[in-house]
């Protein structure tokens, strides 16, 4: 009985494999074929969006749209993407692109996380709203005297005035997964002399949907300015 079953067992085996090794190999083709297609298309998208023609960029935001949606589109290349929108001459391409990850994060639910930790990788934003003109030249001031290192992972994109009477100076943090960096941002300043309280306003409803993440704001109180900043 034994003797009998086995050849029936090595023919079971044998035509197993017959069957799954040129299943292996289309299937193996058919990964390849996929992955070679998706890397065409993020190069295609990353020609278009860095292409002279303003019109042409627009088509490349759209490309940049619909592979987020497709999930084609790594946390690497988001951060990329946005990195080079950002230090673009083209102002209207950072606005573009973060409109077509909000779009596609409806679509896409993972896509939110995805730009969330896209926006994690690049230099934090820090809104700065000042009582006075002392207090703009002031931040100025204290940038320069950050290290190389604390400085290049840190953006101003402008100014505001500030209207309130608040005493000390305060850096505010709009989501909870910010405020570990926001802590940084505090000892940052602080090592070049500005006292600044951390303000948590994370737990205030729709306070995250003020502020993307990686953002916060740096206001300025009626605390005298430090020596540093030479006024």
């Amino acid at each position: 009985m034994t003797t009998t079953a086995r050849p029936w067992r090595e023919m079971a085996v044998q035509l197993l494999a017959t069957v799954m090794i040129p299943v292996s190999v289309a299937g193996t083709g058919l990964y390849y074929t996929r992955w070679q297609q998706n890397l065409n298309d993020l190069k295609t998208m990353i020609d278009l969006v860095s292409d002279q023609n303003p019109e042409r960029r627009k088509y490349g935001v759209a490309m940049f749209e619909y592979l987020l949606k497709n999930d084609k589109v790594p946390v690497e290349f988001v951060a990329a993407q946005l990195s080079y929108a950002n230090s673009s001459a083209d102002k209207e391409l950072l606005p573009l692109m973060e409109q077509a990850l909000l779009k596609a994060s409806v679509e896409n639910t993972k896509v939110a996380d995805t730009f969330r930790q896209a926006l994690e990788r690049m230099p934090s934003r820090i809104f700065v709203y000042a009582m006075n003109d002392k207090q703009r030249a002031c931040v100025t001031v204290l940038m320069g005297k950050m290290k190389d290192t604390d400085r290049t992972n840190i953006v101003i994109p402008g100014f505001s005035r500030a209207t309130w009477n608040g005493e000390g100076h305060e850096l505010r943090v709009f989501r909870s997964s910010d405020v570990e960096r926001a802590s940084s941002l505090v000892k940052i300043f602080k090592d070049v002399g500005l006292p600044v309280i951390l303000k948590d306003l994370s737990g205030v409803e729709g306070s995250a949907a003020k502020a993307r993440a990686n953002t916060f704001e740096l206001w300025f109180g009626q605390a005298k300015l430090p020596a540093s900043c030479g006024v």
